[in-house]
């Protein structure tokens, strides 16, 4: 049974994480976890589906209560932004500052130039560091590369 009453293809990477967690520890609901998370029993499957992703507080939040390594939520959070951008001609920008919020729509070509430049400056700060030894994410790199 899925807990979150969504179909597995409408789910982000981050979502099945999630899915998964729930389907392996059947004694947590969707609603416990949401209390545990500190948002709503709504506000979790929306950040399970595609169209969206958690914040980075939140994500880190789910990531310690499931038991996942906080970099691979991470990665995947950022690989769903990618993948939103691919499906897309914009990227969305949302934020908050103290009680404003801020949303504004970001072309897709800065978007890619920008995601571009950190890739860039990742490769760069990580030359000194011997090859065995680089952090290494091989398809957030060849789906950079693809937009």
């Amino acid at each position: 049974m899925n807990p979150l009453k969504l179909r597995l293809e409408e789910c982000s990477a981050f979502g099945i994480l999630v899915l998964n967690y729930l389907e392996k520890n059947p004694q947590t609901n969707m609603s416990q976890l949401a209390r545990d998370v500190n948002i709503s029993r709504a506000g979790l499957g929306w950040i399970c589906r595609k169209e969206s992703n958690p914040d980075e507080r939140t994500a880190n939040r789910i990531a310690r209560i499931i038991g996942v390594d906080l970099t691979e939520v991470a990665r995947l959070v950022h690989e769903n932004k990618i993948e939103k951008l691919a499906r897309r001609s914009a990227l969305e920008y949302a934020t908050k500052f103290s009680k404003d919020s801020v949303h504004i729509v970001i072309p897709q070509e800065d978007a890619i130039a920008g995601l571009n430049a950190i890739v860039q400056a990742f490769h760069t700060v990580t030359r000194s560091v011997p090859e065995i030894e680089k952090p290494t994410d091989s398809r957030f790199t060849n789906k950079l590369m693809k937009l």
